[in-house]
């Protein structure tokens, strides 16, 4: 049903159509047959979110950060299986490219391409450590082999931008009073007509990067040190998730405690 109303409403601008095209990959995606173990999966999901908490454990236990960066761990850079909210992307389409203003379309598209983007790297991964490279246990020197593996360097870097370009999208939305004032006006229309799990998403997002007052910082720490981590693990470094060759003096200082 979702996919015929993804197929049968009326395109007018450039980011509509592309914001059609990647639910309609997404959609396709999601409701495939051959699909790793869900265990497997779920093992490698768990193990990066803790991986990427102790990169960036100065940003993630500051407490103008903490809720931002939970937000883009949890939402953003290594989401879970969000059926509903999903779902709901889907069926609000036909109303979002009637009312939406543009810009805000070419943005959601950037959360759809990073959330499929990001599930098909996760499986490819999942197949190399688990199927390919039979491990049982994820550590640092397996998963950095399966990473050189997958051969996908361009992709990992696009999707590291993709972090920063929605990040900053975001922070700019969050400044206007009346998506504020929508948000909160419109929760109770949206839990009735069944997007409570959507609506919930962009409360979430909203406030968090409401609560950093400017995501500017963070996301340059973020992309600077992610891409570190990524340069180092394709030059078959050692030592690929230190982050002690890295120089952030040139980024600016907000009283985040330095890196160890």
């Amino acid at each position: 049903m979702s996919r015929e109303k993804l197929l049968n409403t009326k395109i007018k601008t450039e980011n509509a159509g592309r914001l059609q095209q990647l639910l309609l990959d997404y959609n396709t995606f999601r409701f495939r047959k051959d699909v790793p173990c869900a265990q497997n999966k779920q093992q490698l999901l768990d193990w990066q979110t803790e991986r990427l908490k102790q990169s960036h454990h100065d940003l993630y236990t500051h407490p103008r950060y903490h809720e931002g960066l939970d937000f883009l761990l949890k939402d953003l850079y290594a989401p879970k299986e969000f059926i509903q909210r999903d779902n709901d992307f889907e069926r609000v389409f036909p109303v979002m490219v009637k009312l939406l203003p543009d810009n805000l379309l070419y943005t959601v598209s950037l959360l759809i391409e990073l959330n499929l983007l990001t599930q098909q790297l996760d499986e490819a991964l999942t197949l190399m450590l688990f199927e390919q490279m039979n491990v049982d246990c994820i550590t640092f020197e397996n998963y950095a082999e399966a990473y050189r593996r997958c051969n996908n360097e361009h992709t990992r870097l696009h999707q590291i931008q993709l972090i920063a370009n929605i990040g900053n999208d975001l922070d700019v939305y969050v400044r206007s009073r009346m998506v504020s004032f929508s948000l909160k006006i419109t929760r109770s229309p949206a839990e009735m007509a069944g997007l409570g799990s959507l609506h919930d998403f962009l409360t979430r997002g909203f406030h968090a990067f409401h609560t950093m007052g400017g995501v500017d910082e963070l996301l340059d720490r973020i992309v600077a040190r992610e891409t570190h981590i990524l340069k180092q693990i394709y030059s078959n470094d050692a030592t690929p998730f230190s982050l002690n060759t890295l120089s952030e003096s040139a980024l600016p200082n907000h009283d985040i405690i330095p890196h160890s």
